[in-house]
This record gives structure tokens, C-alpha cells and sequence, in this order.
């Protein structure tokens, strides 16, 4: 599910549909969510009180369905999935980026090493002109 930001050009509830999801779930199970298994109505209306997210929620498929927006729904097990699948996307960004920093902090140390051996040596040869 892409999160990227499209700009101007997309308004909220096209935004919040296109990057947000429910997890389809029984009323009993829904209860132990507090209304949060409906992610997409609660992003777009975020102080909607839990006992309304259910109709909102048709309302809002409702909507969906005319402006031609898909309005994403996954089971527990393929939205756990959709969410792991995100994640270890993130990590493999965040190997790359502590991968990068640690050649850059290498690459920093070694110039800073550089230019003191730089000042030590020219000091080095001033002193010695003075003996």
C-alpha cells in the first residue's frame, strides 16, 4: 500500500483511502479492537466515537464506490501479512541507510585523521627548522 505523498492534487479522503486498510473481523473479536480493525473511518474521521466506526464505515464504502477508490480490507491473516510484508521493507531500507552511515562515518574519521596528520607533520617540520 503506497504512502507516498501525491501532493495537492489528492484530497484527504482520497489520501486516507489510498493509504489505510481495514481487517475484516467477527463483532466479538472487533469488540478487543475498540473500533481500530476499521483504520480507514477512524483516519478519516479520528474523533468519531468507536460505536459509530461501523456504520461510518458503510458510508464511507458507500463513498468509495462512487469517487472509484478502493477501500482496502484484509482478513487477520493476510493483513498481518500485508503489514509484515511492509515491514521488512522498512527494514531492508533501514539495513541500507546504517549500511551508508557507517562508510560515511569511515570516510569522515579517516579525513579528520588525515588533515591532524596534515597539521602535526607541518608543525613537525616548523619545530624542527627552530632546532
Amino acid at each position: 500500500m503506497p504512502t507516498g505523498d501525491l501532493g495537492p492534487i489528492e484530497s484527504f479522503p482520497h489520501r486516507q483511502l489510498r493509504t489505510t486498510s481495514d481487517v475484516i473481523c467477527s463483532d466479538s473479536v472487533a469488540f478487543m479492537h475498540g473500533g481500530l480493525h476499521l483504520q480507514v473511518t477512524h483516519h478519516l474521521f479520528p474523533r468519531l466515537p468507536r460505536h459509530n466506526l461501523r456504520r461510518a464505515s458503510q458510508l464511507v464504502k458507500e463513498f468509495a464506490k462512487q469517487e472509484g477508490l478502493t477501500y482496502a480490507e484484509f482478513g487477520f491473516v493476510d493483513g498481518n501479512r500485508e503489514v509484515i510484508g511492509v515491514l521488512r521493507n522498512v527494514a531492508e531500507q533501514v539495513k541500507i541507510l546504517r549500511e551508508v552511515a557507517k562508510i560515511e562515518a569511515k570516510e569522515a574519521l579517516h579525513r579528520k585523521m588525515a588533515a591532524c596528520d596534515t597539521m602535526l607533520s607541518s608543525r613537525d617540520k616548523g619545530h624542527k627548522k627552530d632546532l
